[in-house]
């Protein structure tokens, strides 16, 4: 069986969490089909990665002119590619992300014109479905938003022969909006927890060298990490704030490309012991040392499906503190985190407060998060799962 992996994102944003997880889920299917991916990014190139043919495929945008007055947000949904032309070359099409979801619907298209099948993976879907309060979109924004966005989507849905829910939260979701059982799956996003291993103490020796952090930590005051992109629905403001509101000691390490922001502003007139350390953007290997550095990941997004980074940093044996969106809550219990309703600063800092008061109780978490994690979301299992469902796709008459 030929699959092509179709990843539809803007070239500025290829290192995100679903293309990752897009990444790392054909990579365990190259186990059991010929899995190539085609990636939308700046340039045409072509790259093999084991057994998995990378294919990045040059994006245009016709709003390109506009880049010194409109928003990089505006101009994300224009982004282009030719992916849509490949797909006659293949049994199947898993296309994965719906952003920009015009490029999504021309993909979805050409299968649908070539009578190829195609499945989809719900990154992006709780987001797409609820712009509104996540991006604090005008209502000019909106009607925007339902014509270049909701519309394309619903058509993608409609044609898809299965849609592949990350969590049971996103198939309650699709259901609402009147999509049948029969073509939902739940199919989660994983991790190797291999890769996750405690860095090495040059590792960790850089990594605190670069960003002025003590090797050795001060055990009253905890250290907190959030990674994503500093967009809007993922609540860096929030974050911020709910910080800047507590009158205990910390240490917030805030990982992410930096945009336009006042960070110095931000992280100025705190209080005694309190700091927050802005890293733009990192590497993998930043990461894991980061992760297994603090004592508790922070990520109060607004939107989100089943975030990559919140697996990552349980496979990194830290506790989370999250909010209670999309998948979320099929990620982290009582156990492993806690959770708080989004968009809320005062809640964060309270359950951020009781958390640290207890080391013990941390880092009993962090082990708990760590088990669920190796018994519930396991990439290979993840791979073997949609293969059973490309075979009936493409058993279908």
């Amino acid at each position: 069986m030929n699959v092509l992996a179709a990843i539809v994102i803007p070239p500025h944003l290829g290192d995100s969490g679903a293309v990752n997880a897009a990444m790392y889920l054909s990579q365990c299917l190259t186990h059991h089909c010929n899995m190539d991916v085609a990636l939308m990014s700046d340039s045409t190139e072509e790259l093999l990665q084991d057994k998995l043919r990378l294919m990045h495929r040059r994006s245009t945008n016709v709003m390109s002119f506009t880049k010194l007055f409109l928003p990089n947000k505006y101009r994300t949904l224009f982004y282009r590619s030719d992916i849509a032309s490949l797909v006659s070359n293949y049994d199947l099409v898993h296309i994965h992300n719906p952003i920009p979801a015009l490029e999504m619907r021309s993909i979805a298209k050409a299968c649908v014109t070539n009578k190829i099948p195609y499945v989809i993976t719900t990154h992006g879907f709780v987001e797409v479905m609820g712009l509104t309060q996540a991006y604090h979109l005008s209502r000019l924004e909106s009607l925007v938003g339902q014509w270049m966005i909701r519309n394309p989507l619903e058509y993608v849905i409609r044609n898809a022969h299965k849609i592949c829910c990350l969590a049971p939260q996103d198939r309650d979701l699709l259901r609402n909006h009147g999509v049948s059982d029969e073509k939902l799956v739940i199919i989660p996003n994983g991790v190797h927890l291999e890769a996750f291993s405690p860095p090495t103490a040059d590792e960790l020796a850089n990594v605190c060298a670069k960003f002025q952090l003590p090797i050795d930590k001060n055990a009253e005051t905890p250290v907190c990490f959030f990674l994503a992109n500093h967009t809007r629905n993922k609540g860096l403001d929030v974050l911020v704030d709910a910080f800047r509101q507590t009158d205990r000691s910390y240490c917030l390490i805030v990982g992410g490309k930096k945009r336009a922001y006042d960070y110095d502003g931000y992280a100025k007139n705190l209080k005694n012991a309190q700091r927050i350390v802005f890293t733009d953007a990192l590497t993998n290997q930043e990461i894991r040392a980061l992760h297994h550095y603090s004592d508790l990941f922070v990520f109060p997004t607004r939107a989100d499906t089943l975030p990559l980074v919140v697996l990552e940093a349980m496979a990194c044996s830290k506790p989370v503190l999250s909010t209670t969106v999309g998948g979320i809550p099929h990620q982290v219990d009582d156990s492993c985190g806690r959770l708080v309703k989004p968009n809320n600063p005062a809640a964060l800092r309270i359950a951020f407060e009781d958390l640290v008061q207890d080391p013990m109780r941390l880092r009993a978490m962090g082990l708990a998060a760590r088990s669920k994690v190796s018994k519930q979301f396991n990439w290979h299992a993840s791979a073997a799962k949609a293969f059973e469902i490309y075979q009936q796709v493409t058993a279908l008459p």
